[in-house]
């Protein structure tokens, strides 16, 4: 179990013993400094409500940081692997990759302008 998750149980039977002591010694109305009058039951909803807000919003962020790095760990990972893909195999009927670099024998005369082949070697 996660230390947040014992924190919330823990906090969870604190608050209801709490709200049980109360409720004993003051079964009709829980008087509160600076609050209205509320019931015990009131009293210890509101206490559970607020507890288990406070102790899962860090887990809660936690959970979106690593929900994020796990993403940019992904997007690293696929772009090492797309730089690992072989490259597409060469058509040769396709024509040449670099277009100076022609086989001079397999030129036509309109490209090799009339030079002499041995010159594009």
């Amino acid at each position: 179990m996660k230390a947040i998750r014992i924190a919330q149980v823990v906090a969870l039977v604190l608050v209801a013993i709490y709200g049980w002591v109360f409720h004993n010694v003051n079964p009709d109305y829980v008087i509160l400094p600076l609050l209205i009058s509320m019931s015990p039951a009131l009293l210890v909803l509101i206490a559970v409500l607020l507890t288990w807000l406070l102790t899962s919003l860090p887990a809660r962020a936690r959970t979106w940081r690593l929900e994020r790095r796990l993403k940019q760990t992904r997007e690293e990972r696929d772009a090492l692997e797309a730089q690992l893909r072989p490259p597409l195999p060469y058509d040769p009927a396709a024509g040449p990759v670099i277009p100076d670099r022609i086989d001079p024998y397999e030129a036509s005369s309109a490209e090799r302008r009339g030079d002499d082949p041995t010159d594009y070697l």
